[in-house]
C-alpha cells in the first residue's frame, strides 16, 4: 500500500474509490466499509483508497486511541487498500464543506466514488454531513455511498466507543467481536530488570504508545507471533505491584519460547482476561500464581486453538 500526505498526492494519480474517516480501531464496521470501497473500485476498475487523519480533536481531548497511525496503516493494507492518504486535521479544518470536497476529494485525491459512515462529518465546524456529501458528489456526476451503522447479532451498534468500553471492563470476548480480531499492542521489546528470568518465567516488556488505550489492569492469555511461529503467552498489564508498582507496562511470558527478543518489535494479541492484577506477599506466591496462569492458558490453547 502506498501512503501519502495530502501534499504528497501524485499529480498523475488515477481515479479512486475513497473511504472517508478516522477509522480508530479499524473495527468490524470499518472493515465492512472498506470492503464496500473495494467493491466499488472493482466495478469501475479504479484504485481502492482511504483518507484518514493523523489527529482528531475528540481523541486529543483525552479519549484514548485503539490504534496508532502505524497500526491503522497496517490494517488498511490488510483490508486491501492500495493507497492511503493521511491528512493533518489542522490543514483541512478551516475548509468549507464545498472546498473540502472540491479541492481535497475531487482535485487532489481524484475520488470518483466515496464511501462513508452515516455519522461522517466534514468541513469547517463539521458543517458537512452525510446528506451533504451525497449531494455534492451527485452535483459533480459522482457517487457517494453512505453506510448505516454495522451491528452485532444482538443488535449492538459497532463503534470505537463500544470497543473502548469493553476493553476497560476486561471483556475481551465482546471487544474481539466488535473489532473483528483480538485487541493488540505492537511495540518494541525493552530491556527489563530480568526478574522474570530469575523466577523461571522470562518475559518480554513493552510500553503502550502515548495515547493508546490501556485495557483493564490484569493478567491475560495472549498470542505472539515470532517469525513464522505463534506462541501462547501470559501477559500482565499494569504496574506490577509485587515487584515494582511504578509505571504501566505490558509484560508477556511466551510459553515454550527460548531466545533473545530485545530490540525486536512484536505484536501481542490479547485473547482472554484471566484475573485482575494483584499484589502478592512474596515472590514465591507470585511464582505459584504465574504457574497456574500458564497452565490455564495451555489448557485453553489445547481446547480452542488459542488462549
Amino acid at each position: 500500500m502506498q501512503v501519502y500526505t495530502l501534499d504528497e498526492a501524485p499529480h498523475d494519480l488515477g481515479a479512486t474509490s475513497l473511504a472517508l474517516g478516522l477509522f480508530d480501531g479499524v473495527h468490524a464496521g470499518h472493515l465492512a466499509l472498506l470492503a464496500r470501497v473495494r467493491e466499488e473500485a472493482e466495478k469501475r476498475g479504479i484504485s481502492p483508497s482511504v483518507l484518514t487523519f493523523d489527529d482528531d480533536p475528540a481523541l486529543k481531548a483525552g479519549t484514548p486511541r485503539l490504534t496508532t497511525l502505524s497500526e491503522r496503516l497496517d490494517l488498511f493494507s490488510r483490508a486491501g487498500m492500495e493507497t492511503c492518504f493521511v491528512a493533518s486535521f489542522p490543514t483541512v479544518r478551516d475548509l468549507s464543506p464545498e472546498e473540502f470536497v472540491g479541492e481535497i476529494l475531487f482535485r487532489r485525491l481524484r475520488a470518483e466514488v466515496a464511501v462513508a459512515g452515516f455519522n461522517f462529518r466534514f468541513g469547517r465546524n463539521a458543517d458537512g454531513d452525510a446528506a451533504m456529501l451525497e449531494e455534492l458528489f451527485a452535483r459533480a456526476g459522482k457517487t457517494a455511498r453512505i453506510l448505516p451503522p454495522a451491528r452485532l447479532s444482538d443488535g449492538t451498534v459497532i463503534s470505537s466507543s463500544a470497543v473502548r468500553d469493553a476493553l476497560k471492563k476486561g471483556d475481551l470476548t465482546r471487544a474481539e467481536a466488535l473489532l473483528g480480531r483480538p485487541y493488540s499492542l505492537t511495540a518494541p521489546i525493552l530491556t527489563g530488570k530480568a526478574l522474570g528470568r530469575k523466577i523461571g518465567f522470562p518475559t518480554v516488556n513493552q510500553l503502550f504508545p502515548a495515547g493508546k488505550l490501556v485495557p483493564r489492569y490484569g493478567v491475560y492469555g495472549s498470542e505472539v507471533a515470532v517469525g513464522d511461529r505463534l506462541y501462547s503467552g501470559v501477559t500482565n498489564i499494569g504496574v506490577r505491584p509485587t515487584v515494582s508498582g511504578e509505571g504501566v507496562t505490558c509484560e508477556t511470558y511466551l510459553i515454550g519460547f527460548t531466545g533473545d527478543l530485545y530490540g525486536e518489535t512484536l505484536t501481542v494479541s490479547l485473547r482472554v482476561f484471566l484475573r485482575p492484577e494483584e499484589k502478592f506477599d512474596s515472590l514465591g506466591a507470585l511464582t505459584e500464581q504465574i504457574t497456574k496462569d500458564k497452565e490455564r492458558v495451555e489448557k485453553l490453547w489445547q481446547e480452542n486453538g488459542h488462549a
